[in-house]
């Protein structure tokens, strides 16, 4: 680990980092590896902080944690100011696609006013900020006919959950060029690993009905196509903008974080299935999802090219580690 830090993210040594949304899926495995590569980190903790991640790794008894909301400006100006932030990671939002879709306008106060406030503040103290990475995601582009994604494909959400991505992502590019911040975009595909305890989502929930020797459920017609990226290779994704963009990237940057292999639902619930080992138990197609984009899936070649990252584990060793992780957390 000492030489991960050393060569690859050695210009982050000494800096004081804040993470938005620390105890989510993405973000607890985000802090639990600043914390391995000893980094100072300060959580912004909202909501159930009841992570498996964090719980288990006894985490958050290695960083300074203030409870409070995007939505309080004042917090979050005091935060930056009072801990001397240097590197931002935002991935604090609602998250979860149905919820938005059911209760747009906290959605849209966490998601969109969050980050507004989030840039705002970070706007007032620029003394001491180096970097700013907003997480966004595929969903950012709404609906296209032609695939892959590409970072020049325009940004066009429609459905809640894809509009207050799209405003978190332009606003970061808004801060970024206005201002002259230094603020770098992710957009990431589906991401996937232990961890994740939303059993809706297609990933945990199936691995959860085999380990309990019930039928997957599958909401869509088991057609649409997505990109699933594990969460470890995202981390890496997430560190190495950061560590680019403190050395001195064009402002405003989008890149794309995709295994750039899409799959069906259903090809993926029968891959979960012949990796348990189990051939029994035939998913059963509900088909009652609605407001989701049918395909979408993220072409990352400019990440490859410029930030010299990709992929390190394929849908195959991805899938193999989430369902170990399962199935010792189900057991």
């Amino acid at each position: 680990m000492e030489n991960l830090v050393t060569d690859k993210y050695k210009n982050l040594l000494g800096l004081n980092i804040l993470v938005t949304g620390g105890t989510g899926v993405i973000g607890s495995w985000l802090v639990k590896t600043l914390i391995d590569l000893k980094l100072n980190t300060v959580l912004l903790l909202w909501g159930n902080n009841e992570n498996p991640i964090l719980k288990k790794h006894d985490i958050l008894s290695n960083t300074t944690n203030i409870q409070g909301s995007l939505t309080n400006i004042e917090l979050l100006k005091s935060i930056i100011k009072d801990n001397n932030i240097n590197l931002v990671f935002h991935l604090g939002a609602q998250a979860i696609v149905e919820t938005a879709a059911q209760d747009p306008l906290t959605t849209f106060e966490h998601n969109i006013r969050g980050t507004y406030n989030l840039l705002e503040a970070c706007r007032l103290h620029m003394d001491s900020i180096n970097a700013i990475v907003v997480a966004s995601s595929d969903k950012a582009y709404g609906t296209h006919q032609i695939l892959p994604y590409t970072e020049t494909t325009n940004l066009d959400g429609i459905y809640p959950y894809e509009v207050s991505k799209t405003c978190t992502d332009l606003l970061a590019r808004s801060y970024a060029i206005t201002y002259k911040m230094p603020i770098s975009i992710a957009r990431c595909g589906n991401v996937y690993g232990g961890g994740d305890l939303n059993w809706n989502r297609i990933i945990p929930g199936t691995i959860k009905d085999l380990i309990h020797n019930q039928a997957p459920i599958i909401r869509s017609d088991g057609t649409h196509l997505r990109d699933y990226i594990y969460v470890k290779d995202i981390i890496a994704g997430y560190l190495t903008l950061g560590s680019v963009t403190v050395s001195g990237l064009e402002y405003g940057q989008a890149f794309n974080f995709g295994n750039n292999s899409p799959i069906s639902v259903l090809d993926l619930v029968n891959m979960i299935t012949t990796a348990m080992n189990i051939s029994h138990l035939e998913p059963i197609i509900t088909n009652t999802a609605k407001g989701e984009i049918h395909s979408q899936y993220l072409d990352s070649t400019k990440a490859k090219h410029d930030l010299n990252w990709e992929p390190s584990y394929s849908l195959e060793q991805g899938l193999k580690s989430t369902i170990e992780w399962y199935t010792e957390f189900l057991s």
